[in-house]
């Protein structure tokens, strides 16, 4: 593009703009971030995640991504972020970005409009097995894994990466005050989700339903899913060849008793299809020993 701003389309001229206004006002946009690529900051070489807005090139210097200590940049591709304009090369038409600065504005809007119950887009900047952190408009939270799901996970890395885009609710306010002058917030995904226990008229105590396996761990047994998303607990069955008990598989589960206060339900696994298997394998083996 040449220097003199004459742009090939109106969205090109609008969208040049745009970054403009961002630099002089502190405007938050949104970008795509496309690659990451390493470049000269300063005296400094710096990794920068390389942002696509509306078919201009910018760059994001991971120094100002977020305060956030993060372990890596790949997570990011493909994601969209919020900026501030901090930098325009008139002639090459390519920007700078300031996300810490975009998080600032945002936030400070959240706190002048935020309510408790009210329903949020979270961003996730972090995550270990037992937490996801999160941003919402531009405010840090912690999300335990109790708040998570009525689903239970194990570990929340198998499910939840950097950049994904949750739907919280918020459920607890501290504005910022003289004794917490940066405010904190508590958000929920799982209080958006229905309470899988809202269906659990559909069972019956000595009923035999079909369940999925979910987790198999050898020292707590059997994690098996119901339908509506009813979890269950269970023992190994007895005398029974765990090569049949593997993650996906369908079994029979046997309801012995369903106690709604504690929100407990006791069965055993019925695998019906262990004879067949077991002639399955010796079909087999009588085909491999050539008999």
């Amino acid at each position: 593009m040449a220097g003199n701003e004459e742009f090939k389309t109106q969205k090109q001229a609008i969208a040049w703009a745009d970054l403009k206004e961002s630099k002089q006002r502190n405007r938050v946009l949104y970008a795509q971030v496309i690659g990451i690529e390493t470049k000269e900051i300063g005296n400094n070489r710096e990794e920068v995640l390389k942002l696509d807005y509306e078919g201009f090139e910018g760059y994001l210097p991971k120094t100002l991504i977020d305060d956030y200590e993060f372990k890596g940049l790949q997570s990011f591709v493909g994601s969209m972020l919020e900026f501030v304009v901090n930098y325009v090369d008139m002639e090459a038409h390519i920007f700078g970005a300031d996300r810490t600065k975009a998080l600032e504005v945002l936030a400070s809007k959240f706190w002048r409009n935020a309510k408790e119950g009210k329903s949020y887009e979270a961003f996730v900047r972090g995550v270990d097995p037992y937490n996801v952190y999160v941003l919402v408009e531009g405010v840090p939270a912690k999300m335990y894994r109790d708040d998570f799901s009525y689903t239970f996970f194990e570990n929340l890395q198998e499910v939840v990466s950097i950049g994904d885009i949750l739907e919280v609710q918020l459920t607890e306010i501290e504005k910022p005050s003289d004794s917490n002058k940066e405010g904190r917030i508590s958000v929920s995904k799982k209080a958006l989700e229905t309470d899988p226990w809202d269906f659990i008229s559909h069972y019956k105590e000595k009923g035999t339903y079909l369940g999925l396996i979910q987790k198999v761990h050898m020292d707590h047994g059997l994690f098996i899913d119901l339908p509506h998303g009813i979890r269950v607990r269970t023992n190994f069955p007895p005398n029974t060849d765990h090569r049949l008990l593997q993650e996906g598989e369908k079994v029979n589960l046997k309801i012995q008793s369903i106690d709604t206060n504690k929100r407990e339900i006791k069965g055993i696994v019925i695998t019906p299809r262990q004879g067949a298997y077991q002639a399955k394998r010796t079909r087999t083996r009588g085909i491999y020993n050539g008999r």
